[in-house]
């Protein structure tokens, strides 16, 4: 029987002490801190990594794997990495780590391992499990894929509700999303945990960008996001002329994306909306679909090395526009406009 177990964390980027990308989602100690000891989860240390799980006691683990009650740890694990994803809500795959070794109970840092894992003065991170780093993979925050949707029932405790600390059960629903996930995630012995995306989907050719009514950068920049979004998995529809507040509409399963494009030629990351773009944004802001999304991407150096720069909405007690990876926020500034229409002087000349 396979030895998988999914420890729940919060949101990251890279979990290698960098804080930008920081999402609490919900858990009491990083809300209330801003930070959480998964910071580390993926910072190598000698070839390893050490992974922080928020508290859960003493893990059981003779209830679930053929390990003796006193075992203190358990080899040759798969552990899956979750997180609630800032933008959908429910349970994102972060990362995978194999031939893992769980432990029983919280580990205390000693050494080197220590000092690599020290947050402040005097608190160091535990961790509750180690691997290679080369037997880990992080994964793009863009390319991870939904384990448990936020709208989906959890009855019957085949699928986890609010555990830290999950262990799928045979033949069920949760196993099988969870080696489907599996099955799509590239696990190169040289990757060394570097952060990676999924294995590229056949890609598809059936949509194609209006480019009789779009200046040039507009047009390479959408076409630079369709494109991705095709390798991601997604199908491309282009509603450019539709009016409906963004450009392109992307399909992957269940999951649908609106999706407004800017180019830039320079490295400047920003845009304006129209009022109908803003209107859009605004109305989405206001009415959570868990299955429907409205992205913002910026493509700047649109006509040379095309950079992405795609904001999602992170809601929370503060809603922000951000990037998935922490990089950057979004800052709205309202313009006024006046139109202007040409009109002769009443006698016919300028006084």
């Amino acid at each position: 029987m396979s030895k998988i177990i999914v420890f729940h964390t919060a949101w990251m980027a890279k979990y290698d002490g960098d804080r930008a990308s920081f999402s609490a989602g919900g858990f009491k100690y990083a809300m209330e801190h801003g930070y959480g000891h998964e910071m580390f989860n993926f910072r190598e240390i000698d070839g390893s990594y050490y992974g922080y799980v928020p508290p859960t006691g003493n893990l059981h683990l003779e209830k679930h794997f053929e390990v003796s009650r006193h075992a203190e740890k358990l080899d040759g694990v798969t552990i899956i990495w979750t997180a609630p994803h800032p933008e959908q809500g429910g349970r994102a795959v972060v990362g995978v780590w194999k031939n893992a070794t769980v432990y029983r109970a919280d580990q205390e840092p000693t050494g080197q391992i220590a000092r690599r894992r020290k947050v402040g003065a005097e608190d160091f991170a535990g961790y509750r499990c180690t691997a290679k780093a080369r037997d880990c993979v992080l994964l793009n925050p863009d390319a991870r894929p939904i384990f448990v949707r936020p709208s989906q029932p959890r009855t019957g405790g085949s699928w986890p509700g609010q555990q830290k600390v999950f262990y799928p059960k045979p033949d069920s629903a949760a196993l099988k999303r969870l080696e489907a996930i599996l099955a799509e995630i590239e696990l190169p012995a040289a990757s060394k945990g570097k952060v990676v995306g999924q294995k590229a989907k056949p890609k598809r050719s059936n949509w194609q960008a209006d480019v009789e009514r779009r200046q040039q950068i507009e047009v390479a920049a959408i076409k630079a996001v369709g494109s991705t979004l095709e390798e991601m998995g997604y199908a491309i529809r282009s509603v450019e002329k539709d009016n409906l507040g963004y450009d392109l509409v992307a399909l992957r399963d269940d999951e649908i994306l609106h999706v407004e494009v800017k180019g830039r030629s320079g490295s400047d990351v920003c845009a304006d909306l129209s009022a109908n773009e803003f209107d859009c944004l605004k109305q989405y802001q206001r009415e959570r679909k868990a299955r429907a999304h409205y992205r913002i991407a910026i493509v700047t150096d649109a006509l040379g090395s095309p950079v992405i720069n795609e904001f999602v909405l992170v809601r929370g007690r503060k809603p922000e526009w951000c990037t998935l990876d922490g990089r950057w926020r979004l800052e709205f500034r309202d313009r006024t406009a006046a139109r202007l229409t040409a009109a002769p002087y009443p006698d016919g000349s300028p006084k």
